[in-house]
């Protein structure tokens, strides 16, 4: 058997199997031939910025596209595709735990859900990443995870032996494409100071000039000045000039009290505090330890807290001695937005009366005699898919499944069409 983790932050998908480790930025490049995911799309980010698409797991979902990239129909065929191109890569997975970001919807979650299963993967468990990624031993605090155009900012309660999530805000603006883009600008201003020579002034340079951010902020790490090479052209780029990135995150979070755990690609902006660092392998370790109690015919909801005697995720990083954090009492900007609600993860049981399909209900009998093209019926009192269109229908849906469907369950057929199945009170 061969258990993997698939860690899916909207700007990277990670698929770890105790072997290896495959990351994938998610970004996508439409070509002639079909479509390039990953570092060799974000290369052409500014090359080619209207073949390039980001956001599409955070976008997931089966509305149309509003305009045309490639041969897509909407962000669902986009996500498909990348997820193929990422097993692909690997021995075929039979346990797999999926670590979901908190903002994902339940919505966007069950059709996610049923793209794995079209790719013959089903994860035994879905866990909330908030809950992995913050170690109970520093209490109750914030978890903050950068997508590729926001920060998702999850609450972290520890109290009563439990780890808990209880609430999940998405904080527009402060995403890893925008924190790179005021790096990009701040390097750009240096290099005409000491050249004169503007990187911006063509999507070749600019580009160059992007691609060297993520090495010069690993640099920076470590030392307060670092020369940055553009071709034939070198400039000179001090820590101090890139903090701007890391106090507009600080702002995001400013006046909450507590921990702040944040993830391996968030730390390498200047100017961010924190108390600890989610890496690949600590997340692994803390859904590892998870999974010991989770039993394999529990029902398949996304799993929001723990006991604190399961905890075996350790702290990976501390903030530097020399830049301590200082308690704030400016509002949180998360608050005054409020543009997300908390996940629920209570998964409805209700047996289903109706089949939704464009708008009208159609009663589900013991026969699908009206062949609606979805296969449901009722045996023995219960809603499921006649045997011979499972091939053809994806159910998608944390508590359902083709033996046993539930109020809420999502049909996708192979052909794009979609249903829900719904209660209709008499």
């Amino acid at each position: 058997m061969t258990r993997a983790f698939l860690d899916l932050t909207d700007a990277s998908l990670t698929l770890s199997d105790g072997q290896r480790i495959l990351r994938s930025p998610g970004i996508v490049l439409s070509q002639a031939n079909g479509f390039v995911f990953g570092d060799a799309a974000f290369a052409q980010l500014k090359r080619r910025p209207l073949d390039v698409r980001t956001d599409i797991l955070n976008q997931l979902s089966t509305t149309p596209l509003g305009g045309v990239f490639g041969n897509a129909r909407h962000t669902a065929d986009l996500v498909y595709e990348h997820l193929k191109s990422l097993f692909g890569s690997t021995d075929n997975v039979d346990d797999l735990c999926l670590i979901a970001p908190g903002n994902l919807e339940q919505s966007q979650l069950e059709l996610l859900l049923g793209i794995l299963s079209s790719l013959g993967v089903s994860p035994g468990t879905v866990v909330d990443r908030a809950l992995l990624a913050h170690p109970s031993q520093l209490g109750s605090g914030l978890n903050v995870s950068l997508q590729w155009r926001q920060l998702v900012v999850s609450e972290v309660t520890v109290e009563s032996g439990q780890c808990r999530v209880e609430k999940v805000t998405a904080v527009p603006g402060v995403g890893y494409l925008d924190l790179l883009e005021l790096c990009l600008e701040e390097c750009a201003d240096a290099c005409i100071d000491q050249t004169r020579f503007d990187p911006r002034r063509s999507a070749e340079s600019e580009q160059t000039l992007l691609d060297t951010l993520p090495g010069v902020l690993a640099s920076l790490k470590e030392r307060p000045e670092v020369s940055v090479e553009l071709g034939t052209t070198s400039f000179k780029i001090s820590r101090s000039r890139l903090e701007t990135a890391g106090q507009k995150v600080a702002s995001a979070v400013s006046g909450k009290t507590g921990a702040i755990s944040i993830d391996e690609s968030l730390s390498v902006f200047p100017g961010i505090l924190f108390d600890a660092v989610a890496s690949v392998e600590s997340l692994t370790r803390a859904a590892e330890d998870l999974s010991r109690d989770h039993q394999s015919d529990q029902p398949l909801t996304r799993i929001s807290h723990r006991n604190m005697g399961n905890d075996a995720s350790p702290i990976d990083a501390s903030p530097d001695s020399s830049n301590p954090r200082e308690e704030t009492t400016a509002p949180h900007p998360a608050d005054e937005t409020d543009k997300a609600q908390g996940i629920a993860t209570n998964v409805a049981t209700d047996q289903p009366t109706h089949i939704l399909i464009d708008a009208v209900a159609h009663r589900i009998t013991e026969t699908d005699a009206k062949d609606l093209g979805f296969g449901v019926i009722t045996r023995e009192g219960i809603a499921c898919i006649d045997e011979s269109v499972r091939d053809r229908v994806n159910v998608l849906s944390v508590s359902g499944s083709h033996d046993r469907l539930t109020v809420g369950s999502r049909l996708y057929r192979n052909d794009g069409k979609e249903a829900v199945l719904i209660v209709v009170e008499s």
